[in-house]
């Protein structure tokens, strides 16, 4: 009976192990795929007219003709009112 019962809370104690690091590793893929898609998103330059144009560093505007400019610098500037 004890022997059953002490391989009983291995086993649970074992099963719960590997549950704890398979979320560990979960949480640490999906913040590494968000960092990814942060350093992808501070890639790209919009038009600062025409925000649905996008790009490349270099690029123009199709519309106006606008030297695209970095999504990045267009965040730092959300948040708060230009009078």
């Amino acid at each position: 009976m004890k022997k059953s019962i002490l391989i009983l809370g291995t086993a649970i104690f074992l099963i719960m192990g590997s549950l704890v690091v398979s979320s560990c590793n979960d949480s640490a893929d999906s913040t590494n795929q968000k960092e990814k898609m942060e350093h992808h998103a501070e890639e790209l330059y919009a038009c600062p007219m025409h925000h649905n144009i996008t790009g490349k560093k270099g690029d123009k505007c199709s519309e106006c003709g606008m030297d695209l400019t970095s999504t990045k610098t267009a965040k730092e500037h959300q948040g708060h009112e230009h009078h």
